[in-house]
C-alpha cells in the first residue's frame, strides 16, 4: 500500500518537472530530426543532376506477371518502370534509386553502385544502351 501511495506522489509532484523538463528537449530533437531528414532529401534529390538527362525516360515493357522486364545495363526504375540513360542514379518522376541488372551476370544492383556484388564488374551500365 505504502508503495502504490509513493508511486502517487511521484506522479503528482515530480513527473511534472520531469516532464517540463525533458519536454522541450524532445520537441527541439524532433524538430532537429524533421530538419536534418529534409536536408538530406534535397541533398539526394539534387544529386539527380536534370541537366544531365539527356533523353526522356521511356516506359518499360512489363511480363504478364506485372514484372519490368528490362535490359542488361539500362538503369530503369522498379516503382515507375520507366528507363533512363546510363549516368542517371535516382528517378525523377519518384525520386527513388534506379536499379540495373548487371551487363554481365544479370543481378539487380543499384546504378548507384560501382561494382557489381556478385561478379565484380565495374561497368554495370553498357554504353549502347545509353542511346
Amino acid at each position: 500500500m505504502d508503495a502504490i501511495r509513493q508511486l502517487i506522489e511521484w506522479v503528482a509532484n515530480d513527473a511534472g518537472h520531469t516532464v517540463a523538463t525533458l519536454l522541450p528537449f524532445g520537441l527541439l530533437g524532433l524538430t532537429g530530426l524533421y530538419f536534418a531528414w529534409l536536408v538530406l532529401g534535397w541533398l539526394r534529390v539534387s544529386q539527380v543532376g536534370i541537366e544531365t538527362v539527356q533523353a526522356p525516360a521511356l516506359r518499360l515493357p512489363r511480363a504478364p506477371d506485372g514484372a519490368i522486364e528490362a535490359p542488361r545495363g539500362v538503369p530503369y526504375c522498379p516503382v515507375d518502370g520507366l528507363q533512363y540513360p546510363a549516368t542517371t542514379r535516382f528517378c525523377s518522376v519518384c525520386e527513388s534509386d534506379l536499379l540495373v541488372s548487371c551487363a554481365n551476370c544479370g543481378t539487380r544492383i543499384r546504378a548507384a553502385d560501382e561494382s557489381c556484388y556478385r561478379c565484380g564488374t565495374r561497368e554495370t551500365t553498357t554504353v549502347a544502351a545509353a542511346d
